[in-house]
C-alpha cells in the first residue's frame, strides 16, 4: 500500500484542507468542538465507552483547526489596525 502523505504532496494536502475550512465561520468550529465533547460525555454516561472515546478524540483536531483559523483572523486584524493608525513620534 502506498503512503499518500509524503513531502511531495504535503503542501497540496495543507492547501486542500485550508480551502475547505476557509468559508466555515469560527463559531461553527467552536460549537463543533464543544458538541463533540458533550456527545462524548453523553455516550460514555450511557455505557457506549468506545464510541464516546472516539468522538471525544475528535475534539482535539477540531480545536486545533479553530485555533489556526483564529490566529489568522487575529493576524489580519492586527495588520489592519497597524495600517490605520497614523505614525506618531
Amino acid at each position: 500500500m502506498e503512503n499518500f502523505i509524503n513531502q511531495e504532496n504535503l503542501e497540496d494536502i495543507r492547501e486542500l484542507i485550508e480551502s475547505k475550512i476557509a468559508d466555515i465561520p469560527g463559531n461553527y468550529i467552536l460549537f463543533g468542538a464543544i458538541g463533540s465533547l458533550l456527545l462524548s460525555s453523553y455516550l460514555t454516561k450511557i455505557g457506549k465507552t468506545q464510541a464516546g472515546s472516539v468522538i471525544g478524540k475528535l475534539a482535539i483536531p477540531i480545536i486545533g483547526i479553530g485555533l489556526a483559523k483564529y490566529k489568522d483572523v487575529l493576524k489580519t486584524e492586527l495588520e489592519n489596525q497597524l495600517d490605520l493608525k497614523p505614525d506618531t513620534l
